[in-house]
């Protein structure tokens, strides 16, 4: 069985650089036996809003680790090399180990940057 991508409501204006963000149970994974332990990484999905210049970034963290969460960061998108300072200081920080909540608020974030209110 192949499984599908988290549904998400993408306002226009995003682009997807990547996105392994999948419908699994993040409360199943308690040890190293789960089966889906190496889609939980630092590198779930990333997207960009030129416009706005913000960018979204989904991982779990610590990278595969039954004690982990998704965590969500909304960091400003500067066109120099000062994009890396941009990480220390994100707009907005977000964890949840329920796949629901982590969903739903990065729906609400991305219509709230592409409206502009963030």
């Amino acid at each position: 069985m192949k499984l599908g991508l988290v549904p998400l409501r993408i306002p226009s204006g995003w682009m997807v650089a990547y996105n392994n963000f999948l419908e699994i149970s993040p409360y199943d994974f308690v040890d190293d036996t789960y089966k889906y332990a190496m889609e939980l990484d630092e590198d779930i999905l990333q997207m960009s809003n030129q416009y706005r210049k913000r960018i979204l970034d989904l991982g779990w963290y610590p990278s595969f680790n039954p004690h982990g969460q998704y965590r969500i960061v909304l960091v400003e998108l500067v066109d120099n090399e000062s994009q890396s300072d941009k990480w220390t200081t994100p707009i907005v920080i977000f964890s949840s180990r329920d796949i629901l909540t982590i969903k739903m608020t990065i729906d609400s974030l991305l219509e709230e940057v592409a409206e502009g209110r963030l």
